[in-house]
C-alpha cells in the first residue's frame, strides 16, 4: 500500500519538475530571444498562463485548473524575475494577479470559441502591464506614456500569441 503511494507521490514531484524546467526553458527563450526592436519581449509566458488557466478553468474540476493556471503563473513570474533581473517577485505578483482575476472572472463561463480567450487575454495583459508599471518605476507613472509605450504593444503581442497558443494547449492537454 505505502509503495503505491511513494511511487504518486514521485510522480507528481517528476511532473512538478517537468513543468519547471519547461517554463524555465522558455523563460529563457522569451528573455533572451523574443526582444522586440523596442527593447521589451513578448509576453510568451504570461499568454501561456492565461490560456492554461482558461483551459482549467473549462475542465470538469475547475479548482484544480485554477491551481495549475496559479502554479503556472508563480513558477513563470519567479523565472522571469530571476532571468531577467527585475527584483523577485514583480513579475510572480502581476503574473499571480492577472491569473486570478481571469479565473474568478471566468469560473461561469463555457470556453469554446476565440472570443473569451482573447478578452481574457485583453484583460490579464492590462493588469499585468499596469502592475509591472506600478512595481518597477520608483517615480510616479505618467499612465499615458507607460500606456503607448509598454501597455498597449505588449498587449497588442499577447493578443496575436493567444489563439494559437490557446488552441495549440487545448489540443495537446485533451490528447
Amino acid at each position: 500500500m505505502g509503495d503505491s503511494q511513494s511511487k504518486r507521490v514521485e510522480e507528481l514531484v517528476a511532473r512538478e519538475v517537468g513543468y519547471i524546467l519547461l517554463i524555465g526553458v522558455l523563460a529563457l527563450v522569451q528573455v533572451t530571444l523574443l526582444r522586440t526592436p523596442l527593447g521589451f519581449s513578448a509576453p510568451l509566458l504570461l499568454v501561456l498562463t492565461i490560456c492554461r488557466t482558461l483551459i482549467g478553468m473549462g475542465a470538469a474540476f475547475r479548482d484544480i485548473g485554477m491551481v495549475q493556471g496559479l502554479r503556472w503563473a508563480f513558477y513563470s513570474g519567479l523565472l522571469l524575475d530571476i532571468l531577467a533581473g527585475t527584483p523577485l517577485g514583480t513579475h510572480a505578483l502581476a503574473m499571480l494577479l492577472a491569473t486570478v482575476t481571469v479565473a474568478f472572472a471566468s469560473r461561469r463561463l463555457r470556453i469554446e470559441g476565440p472570443l473569451l480567450p482573447l478578452l481574457a487575454m485583453l484583460i490579464a495583459s492590462m493588469i499585468y502591464e499596469s502592475m509591472m508599471a506600478m512595481l518597477i518605476q520608483p517615480s510616479p507613472i505618467i499612465w499615458a506614456d507607460t500606456f503607448r509605450v509598454a501597455m498597449l504593444p505588449g498587449t497588442l503581442l499577447a493578443l496575436i500569441m493567444t489563439l494559437p497558443i490557446f488552441f495549440f494547449l487545448r489540443w495537446m492537454l485533451r490528447a
